[in-house]
């Protein structure tokens, strides 16, 4: 057996701890902290951030949500910094929703959410007398119908003595395609305070339905290939929230190289991977949307392989593809 492989099947009770600062434990906090089925980018995340997953009811009722009630959270999204933020245009689409549920003392609201066709993006609002800390974990992840598995980025950030503000995005692994109207729920089983372990229990319980931004498909048909196998570029999804490439994989090791993607437009401007999502038959990427004098796109795949699992990793050559977009 390999380096990586015994690494990878080592029971995580045996890894020792290290110490970790506040900077570290905020980012771990809001990547990828709840799983059902793992999809197939978190896969070289699982031993990393194993210890911050979370497992994943009265029904939320229409009244004004705490966001409209208390105005330092009329706009939820302002509470979270550029680099917390996966889509900047998100209020410009987002779908109010203004649903409160209260449970044991402390509510919990939605304000507003978007679904782009690919991903689902929340933002909420809790509040309670329990001191949660700077920056609490919400313990319970979104649920689309239809979808076999998801992954899922959360944040969140103290505003007050008695207020939090939240956003999740959620990226459904579909089992029949993107439909265009979407069922969600989220029923958050806690939130905690990492550093104390303080925590606060409800049943809190969400159904909504969302509509799906329009969208514009881009056929690309390329082929990258490169020593570790090859990606077949099948398409781009471009809304106004995001831009999603849409790709397969043949014959890639994936405990051995690593992609990650960024787009170049001819104006100049770059955007950088935010997610990814996949399985056997069709891997996703998300990116923001795109400059919209933009009228063409370069692709560049960053490959790095992998000799053992603590390695930096070593870059791949591998050509760029050019993608008009009119």
């Amino acid at each position: 057996m390999n380096d990586l492989n015994k690494l990878l099947m080592t029971d995580i009770e045996e890894i020792p701890e290290a110490a970790v600062s506040n900077f570290e434990k905020k980012e771990m906090k809001k990547r990828l902290l709840d799983q059902k089925r793992k999809p197939h980018w978190i896969k070289k995340l699982a031993v990393a951030a194993s210890i911050f997953i979370a497992a994943s009811a009265t029904t939320a009722i229409a009244f004004p949500s705490v966001a409209s009630q208390i105005p330092i959270l009329q706009n939820i999204v302002s509470y979270f910094d550029e680099d917390e933020l996966i889509f900047n245009h998100f209020s410009e689409v987002a779908q109010p929703l203004n649903l409160t549920d209260t449970s044991n003392g402390s509510t919990v609201s939605i304000e507003e959410a978007v679904y782009d066709g690919t991903s689902v993006t929340i933002t909420f609002a809790l509040k309670t007398e329990e001191n949660l800390g700077e920056f609490p974990l919400a313990n319970g992840s979104l649920e689309a119908f239809g979808a076999n598995g998801s992954g899922s980025s959360i944040a969140m950030n103290k505003v007050s003595d008695t207020t939090y503000a939240g956003m999740i995005t959620m990226a459904p692994d579909f089992v029949f395609g993107s439909p265009n109207t979407l069922k969600v729920s989220w029923k958050p089983q806690s939130f905690e305070d990492f550093d104390t372990q303080t925590q606060l229990t409800g049943d809190w319980s969400f159904d909504f339905k969302l509509r799906a931004l329009d969208s514009k498909s881009v056929k690309i048909d390329e082929n990258i290939l490169f020593e570790g196998g090859q990606y077949k570029l099948n398409e781009l999804l471009l809304t106004k929230l995001s831009t999603v490439l849409v790709f397969n994989k043949k014959d890639v090791n994936d405990n051995r190289y690593m992609a990650s993607w960024q787009l170049e437009d001819n104006l100049g401007n770059i955007y950088p991977m935010q997610f990814g999502t996949g399985n056997p038959k069709k891997n996703q990427f998300t990116f923001e949307a795109l400059h919209p004098e933009a009228t063409s796109i370069i692709i560049k795949p960053q490959i790095k392989k992998f000799n053992h699992f603590e390695d930096e990793g070593v870059p791949i050559d591998a050509p760029s593809v050019i993608v008009d977009l009119d």
